[in-house]
């Protein structure tokens, strides 16, 4: 006989809580209240939506004039997972979970102040977080919203306090230049005003290479199609900022992706829109669920597309670095407006530039310099001149372009050079011989040698031999060589993930930052890595949580350091130690069996040195167990 029993499956209180940890950036949270308000808006006219960001009273507030709510409507916008939108409707939000997880993810308290258009009355609805789960109930019956008399003006304002991220400065320029490519769409047809602080969003149109913007017009098996354009950007980047904007029913879910075109140089100049309405995305509107069949689809079809190829060939049979050397060098600031040499640039970024620089004639006045780019027996380049013109022989190879963290501005040195020349050769020629031995003699008298570990060489930024960071993050590191500013180091799994005994489904890597720097690197890494969910100084159960409700296998942890962090990756005694404070006093307990067995085989590899392991511990209180977990590694 079969018992059936009824039983209660009514959500913990914490839901809400923990709706707030599925990594979102603090932008994203934002777009989450922006989207609400541009549902919200009321037809045929322009609606306005101001984002404010209180340094002193720390807090967040999204202001709109949209249509506003009555008591169900707010009932329904407060519940979770209250399904408010159709599914084949021109609403942005969609599973009832935005407003409550945005918030949450911001801070621990958020208000919401509305009126419905119409002279209505004006509901308040407060949520704090440890008042609503301070009575240990499970009641979820008992949320009050206040009611007053009819408001003036009708909208709604979000305020979010005692908040969980950092505001910064430089947030405010960030989120306007963001939200202008964001809601590019709505700002440039009228439809919403965005402001951030006291100034408005503009949309953000590229600048495009004249006559190689492409419509894309693509007919899928389902009957539906997918519209947008491809073309070639004016200038290449060089960080990153290429690709396809991908939006879905007027919103961005994703800026600049390499969506059916590889990352590298070649392509650094290929930008485009397209929108893939039909396509799911998750529940935080971040990404699309690139397993579906209709995103699956969607990006072979745009791949294999004739006008897309036609446009990445084209974008390919460019030379690299040809457009900034070329900008460099006729650089002239009487008639160039003043724009500075943008100095983050990784050494794989700086190299790329080199190897893809043509050869090239350029004018100076009544100066013509012809610029080559090729081997010369001695120096870094060589000048020699004849009436109004004037030959610039450059060796890219050559060890001083390693020593500049941007070769541009070598590169302009040596054209102020080469007219100086040009105007008096007598003078000038001798000079140039002579600055190019002492160049040489410089950089190998001075440049940081190899350093020597047990015999073996290494250098001063890559640890050790058989010791290096994680393949899949080596991308992401140069990266932030060029992005992030401040002082960051990887750690932990980072770079002693070769040294796992099991096979985990999930892995947690581990960065640390600056203290106060870490939302900028949080936001720079999630920009970067769509397969990576970033979390900005965990507590254990928050850790626990996201591993359990996450979609992604691949985590990082960002610890904000008090201590400057002289190198970008961690030595290997530094990283165990890193990781054993993560699982033993951070209780992130996943690699808890792992960490004796690392240790062993770092210690039998001659990778770690026990003086600077047991320094290190002295330095971090924690001498006592180090030396027990050493005796178990010996």
């Amino acid at each position: 006989m079969v018992r059936k029993t009824e039983v209660d499956i009514t959500p913990d209180k914490s839901l809400i809580k923990k709706l707030g940890l599925v990594g979102y950036r603090t932008e994203q949270a934002i777009a989450e209240l922006i989207d609400n308000s541009i549902d919200a808006r009321i037809g045929g006219r322009t609606e306005h939506v101001h984002v404010g960001l209180d340094f002193g009273r720390r807090q967040i507030t999204v202001t709109d004039d949209g249509r506003g709510m009555d008591l169900g409507e707010l009932k329904d916008a407060l519940t979770v997972a209250k399904e408010t939108k159709d599914e084949e409707g021109d609403g942005l939000g969609q599973f009832g979970l935005g407003m409550k997880s945005a918030c949450s993810s911001l801070g621990k308290s958020f208000t919401v102040t509305t009126t419905k258009q119409g002279r209505q009355p004006t509901f308040t609805a407060r949520y704090d977080e440890d008042q609503w789960l301070g009575d240990g109930s499970r009641d979820w019956s008992n949320f009050e919203i206040e009611e007053a008399e009819e408001g003036s003006k009708h909208g709604t304002r979000i305020t979010i306090s005692n908040l969980k991220v950092p505001l910064y400065p430089n947030q405010l320029s960030n989120f306007r230049r963001r939200f202008g490519i964001r809601y590019g769409p709505y700002l440039k047809n009228g439809q919403i005003r965005i402001s951030v602080g006291s100034r408005d969003c503009e949309a953000v149109e590229p600048e495009l290479e004249e006559g190689t913007r492409r419509s894309v017009d693509i007919k899928l098996s389902s009957g539906r199609k997918m519209v947008g354009w491809i073309g070639l950007l004016k200038r290449r980047s060089i960080k990153g900022d290429y690709g396809i904007h991908i939006y879905r029913r007027g919103r961005l879910i994703r800026a600049f992706d390499k969506f059916g075109i590889r990352r590298h140089p070649e392509v650094a100049k290929i930008i485009g829109k397209i929108s893939l309405d039909h396509v799911p995305v998750n529940f935080h509107k971040t990404g699309f669920l690139e397993d579906s069949l209709e995103y699956k689809e969607a990006f072979a079809m745009f791949k294999n597309d004739p006008t897309v190829a036609k446009v990445l060939r084209s974008s390919s049979s460019q030379k690299t670095g040809t457009f900034e050397i070329r900008s460099v060098l006729e650089y002239d600031p009487d008639t160039v407006p003043d724009k500075p040499i943008d100095t983050r640039m990784s050494a794989a970024n700086a190299k790329s530039l080199l190897d893809g620089a043509d050869n090239m004639t350029i004018r100076r006045g009544p100066l013509e310099l012809d610029v080559e780019f090729e081997s010369i027996e001695e120096g870094i380049y060589q000048i020699s001149c004849s009436g109004n013109k004037a030959r610039v022989a450059i060796s890219k190879a050559s060890v001083v372009f390693k020593t500049f963290k941007n070769p541009l501005f070598l590169l302009g040195l040596i054209r102020i050079e080469a007219e100086l020349v040009a105007c008096n050769p007598s003078k000038y020629a001798d000079f140039v011989v002579e600055r190019n031995r002492r160049w040489v003699e410089f950089i190998d008298k001075f440049l940081p040698k190899p350093e020597t570990r047990n015999g073996r060489m290494e250098e001063r930024i890559v640890p050790m031999p058989n010791y290096s960071l994680e393949a899949e993050l080596v991308e992401l590191h140069d990266h932030l060589k060029e992005r992030f500013v401040h002082d960051f180091q990887f750690t932990g799994l980072s770079t002693l993930f070769p040294f796992l005994q099991n096979a985990y489904s999930k892995i947690i890597y581990n960065v640390q930052a600056m203290k106060g720097a870490g939302q900028e690197l949080l936001e720079i890494i999630s920009d970067h890595s769509k397969e990576i969910t970033v979390l900005l100084n965990p507590k254990p159960f928050e850790v626990e949580t996201v591993l359990k409700v996450a979609e992604h296998s691949r985590f990082m942890i960002i610890r904000e350091y008090a201590e400057r962090l002289s190198t970008t990756w961690a030595t290997p005694e530094k990283a165990w130690l890193d990781l054993y404070i993560e699982v033993n006093k951070k209780k992130v307990t996943m690699y808890r069996d792992e960490l004796a067995a690392i240790l062993a085989e770092l210690l039998e590899s001659n990778l770690i040195d026990p003086k600077k392991l047991r320094s290190l511990a002295k330095h971090r209180n924690i001498l006592g167990e180090i030396e027990t977990c050493m005796e178990e590694g010996e």
